[in-house]
């Protein structure tokens, strides 16, 4: 728990390390099911991204139905109210989309990400394991929170100044200015740009910055009003998962998903700006 009591978004090893047998606490592991059975850390479950996502009219890495999620988080050992920590591989686009996941599942035990993941525990030398733990299913029962989700109409509305809320890209930069092979060539109407990759040290440090930096860097861009509504998005809600986590660990509440991304925007050839300007 943090200063105010609630579970934090971003942990690091000593935090983790000192909870690690914790009975009360799930660990999770996003991915790396190759290695997984001789290393990962001590009591941490396996799930891999296709368990909770989907193919849904046509689009990869939907978001799971309802009931799949339910069920899933349930053989985890994850309850409603269960503490959960989890990592990955990949920088934290993996753990981040697991973590949103949850959110929109009602969870409501909190769900941090390992800062730096299992790349940067195993380069500090932290304990691993080869024990692959075996957990009781419980129950999930929860109500859905469609408060963390933006669907197309929604996000059309917004480029259309129909609804507030501001749009983030957190695609790379050529991607948001149109300089890519594949279609559609530029970013959603009014969409600020921000890589996801620019919340953190470097590929060889896939640790968060200091926050102090990215809140300086993120509100010199605009999003200096944390009780602003954000609708976040990439090609596929990958990398923004990403961003989301980021933005409610500065403290921003009302931060939604955009789940088809530039995906669904592409099916539907919808309108996009090309170039550095959002509009």
């Amino acid at each position: 728990m943090d200063d105010a009591g609630r579970w934090p978004i971003f942990v690091d090893g000593n935090w983790l390390q000192g909870r690690l047998g914790d009975p009360g606490v799930r660990v999770v592991q996003v991915g790396g099911e190759k290695d997984y059975p001789r290393l990962h850390l001590p009591g941490a479950v396996l799930v891999s991204y296709g368990e909770f996502t989907t193919q849904r009219d046509g689009l990869l890495n939907m978001r799971a139905e309802d009931a799949v999620l339910a069920a899933l988080f349930g053989r985890l050992g994850i309850g409603v109210d269960t503490p959960v920590v989890v990592y990955d591989l990949s920088g934290g686009t993996d753990a981040g989309r697991f973590a949103w996941s949850l959110a929109t599942m009602g969870h409501r035990g909190g769900c941090a990400l390992l800062d730096g993941g299992l790349p940067w525990w195993y380069q500090e030398r932290r304990p691993l394991d080869t024990v692959i733990p075996v957990v009781p299913t419980v129950p999930f029962q929860a109500l859905p929170d469609r408060s963390w989700e933006a669907d197309r109409e929604w996000v059309e509305a917004v480029t259309e100044g129909e609804k507030e809320g501001l749009l983030l890209d957190t695609r790379s930069r050529n991607e948001y200015m149109g300089l890519t092979l594949r279609a559609p060539h530029g970013h959603l109407a009014g969409a600020i740009h921000w890589d996801w990759m620019e919340s953190l040290n470097g590929r060889q440090d896939p640790r968060l910055q200091p926050l102090s930096r990215l809140a300086d860097r993120l509100a010199a861009l605009g999003l200096d009003d944390p009780g602003r509504e954000v609708i976040l998005y990439c090609e596929t809600a990958h990398r923004a998962a990403h961003t989301w986590n980021v933005l409610r660990h500065l403290g921003w509440e009302r931060v939604r998903l955009y789940d088809g991304s530039m995906a669904e925007w592409r099916v539907y050839d919808l309108p996009v700006v090309a170039g550095e300007n959002p509009r």
